[in-house]
């Protein structure tokens, strides 16, 4: 009998009806899966799989009826994502998401391979269930903003310092490997920024040697301040609505200790036009603050917590600087919104940079 792989290496294992009985019935044992119906695949860094299961035997187990629509996610096809890519959100699912106080999907499987490389998780389809996803090109309402930034200072208080969250040692520093081994070289992101993304930015603006400067004076930065654990990556489309109206968040790729204003900064610029962000900033950034302290984080100088988020700001645009895998719609309207952002909000000057 062929020894069961928690994390496969292909697509197609994981959507074998063998593989899926095996890892239900891990669950719910004498699950049998007959037939698998492939709803949708998305291949980005990681690839997301939608699937319909046709169950022949449903077993029994501790937690319920047996699940057929099932999305399933890892380093799974050839989109030139290294597979560790998938080491870290499998992990939080695996030990942080129970004890966070986040909205996330339904967990049935988050396994490493035996030797620790790549990650697979299997969740509950959240469309199924009446879920929508958010999208770049719907903008969100300052008050959808609000309820995002409400969710990440969730995040944030139960992962300060001396919590059991923040002292998992898997959950490192993405901005300080990034500011330290960029991505991608400095020629290759500019042409990025030279073409249809960066068209309506300040050259200044655009300068991938001065953009890398200033991630490298970010971190700098954030090192020398407060941490706690942040998603690191809440844009629109990390972020999903049940029917019920509350809001969670997915993609847990690039979770990481950082400062707050990291996620805060990005989510605001992300999700709002810059007209809109332009209007409400300020009011959202001091609600965040005050929903903060009312949660038992830190109590935040008003001045100090402005000047935080202004030079948070580079850390998203640099994100989407140098994205390549992202439909070019979605993509130049992050840049649009985020590389605005660094402008008005003057980021790079207060870096130094």
């Amino acid at each position: 009998m062929t020894q069961f792989n928690p994390a496969p290496v292909t697509l197609a294992e994981v959507l074998s009806p063998e593989w899926l009985s095996t890892m239900l019935a891990a669950r719910w044992p004498g699950t049998v899966v007959r037939g698998v119906e492939v709803v949708e695949v998305l291949a980005t860094q990681a690839t997301k799989a939608r699937i319909a299961l046709d169950i022949a035997s449903e077993g029994k187990g501790g937690g319920g009826t047996v699940p057929t629509r099932l999305c399933i996610k890892g380093v799974l096809t050839d989109t030139g994502a290294v597979p560790s890519a998938s080491i870290v959100e499998t992990l939080f699912y695996r030990e942080a998401a129970a004890g966070l106080p986040v909205l996330v999907p339904g967990c049935i499987h988050a396994s490493l391979s035996a030797d620790g490389t790549r990650g697979v998780i299997v969740m509950n389809d959240v469309i199924v269930a009446g879920g929508r996803f958010c999208t770049a090109l719907e903008p969100f309402t300052a008050d959808e903003a609000a309820d995002g930034l409400a969710a990440l200072a969730r995040l944030h208080v139960a992962s300060q310092p001396g919590s059991a969250a923040f002292g998992f040692g898997w959950a490192r520093s993405f901005l300080d490997q990034i500011s330290k081994q960029p991505i991608i070289a400095q020629d290759a992101m500019q042409a990025l920024l030279d073409g249809p993304r960066g068209v309506l930015l300040a050259a200044e603006t655009r300068d991938a040697g001065r953009l890398q400067k200033a991630l490298e004076a970010l971190a700098a930065d954030v090192r020398a301040g407060p941490l706690c654990l942040v998603h690191g990556d809440a844009h629109a489309g990390n972020v999903y609505r049940q029917a019920d109206g509350a809001l969670g968040l997915v993609d847990w790729q690039i979770l990481q200790k950082g400062s707050w204003a990291m996620d805060v900064a990005y989510h605001l610029a992300a999700v709002l036009t810059p007209e809109v962000r332009r209007a409400n900033e300020r009011r959202l950034l001091a609600e965040y603050c005050a929903q903060l302290a009312a949660l038992g984080g830190p109590a935040i100088n008003a001045d100090d917590a402005w000047r935080a988020y202004r030079v948070a700001m580079i850390y998203g645009y640099y994100l989407w600087a140098i994205t390549r895998k992202v439909d070019a719609d979605i993509t130049n309207a992050f840049v649009h919104r985020l590389g605005t952002a660094a402008q008005d909000l003057e980021s790079f000057a207060l870096l130094g940079v």
